[in-house]
């Protein structure tokens, strides 16, 4: 990385490199020290929802994970106006066969998953850190691999808060993603798709989030999905190359989804 950084051009990283700030925490989480410690100030974390002024002076960005995105688009705004210095999320996120991942092995191949409810990740995964990173609270995320071969639902659980009303949930989503090109809020109280599906975003670069509230047990639920293969890889590294080279954000991502395929 630092001999491409050298010959002036612009890095934009789908792998989990740069994504973390603190250099201490790659070896809890990847199990090595990380070797150019000096880069990790300089990259700019993918998500233009909460990094796009830095985006357009980038020289390094390190694009989201898949989970990291859709739990932090659907987490953050609500974390912001909690203010709360006893708020805590409780993740539970599923995924398909198509997301990546450090293992290449066969429980991994939409074969072995077909029929599939499993726990892969309980406890550790490594996004834990993307999102108490960009989101500053302490986060418990566990990861279950699911049959389908595209999407992510992210199911995020905000506790040791003061539960917001609907319409204060309302509020905050409107003022943090109304002027947001890739990010809807759904959440309506009849219909088909009453909250986000990963089904209707494949093939898209967008990000539904949607919520529920839970007062008598003191929580808020809050979803995000996405296209892992779209804004939870390649499509959010085009819309930072827009962002970043001046292009309009939207280009080559107007495409409306392969749904009902």
């Amino acid at each position: 990385m630092p001999d491409l950084l050298a010959t002036g051009g612009t890095v934009f990283d789908l792998s989990a490199d740069h994504r973390l700030r603190n250099p201490r925490e790659y070896p809890r989480y990847y199990r090595r020290e990380h070797p150019h410690p000096e880069l990790l100030s300089e990259a700019v974390y993918g998500l233009p929802e909460l990094h796009r002024e830095r985006l357009r002076r980038a020289r390094l960005v390190a694009v989201p994970g898949c989970i990291a995105t859709a739990t932090i688009l659907a987490l953050a705004p609500v974390a912001r106006a909690a203010r709360s210095s006893t708020a805590r999320a409780v993740v539970d996120a599923k995924s398909g066969s198509s997301a990546s991942g450090h293992d290449t092995g066969p429980a991994g191949q939409h074969a072995e998953r077909s029929g599939v409810m499993r726990a892969y990740a309980p406890t550790g995964h490594r996004h834990t850190a993307e999102v108490e990173q960009e989101t500053g609270l302490p986060t418990a995320l566990s990861c279950h691999a699911v049959e389908a071969v595209r999407g992510v639902l992210s199911t995020v659980h905000l506790v040791g808060v003061e539960v917001p009303e609907e319409r204060d949930l309302w509020k905050i989503y409107r003022s943090a993603y109304g002027a947001e090109p890739f990010v809807r809020i759904v959440h309506d109280s009849d219909g088909l798709h009453r909250e986000p599906e990963p089904k209707i975003l494949s093939g898209t670069n967008y990000c539904d989030v949607g919520f529920a509230t839970d007062p008598e047990h003191g929580r808020a639920v809050l979803l995000g999905a996405l296209d892992n293969l779209g804004k939870g890889a390649a499509g959010a590294a085009v819309q930072c190359f827009n962002v970043r080279h001046q292009f309009p954000e939207t280009r080559g991502l107007e495409f409306l989804g392969l749904h009902p395929i």
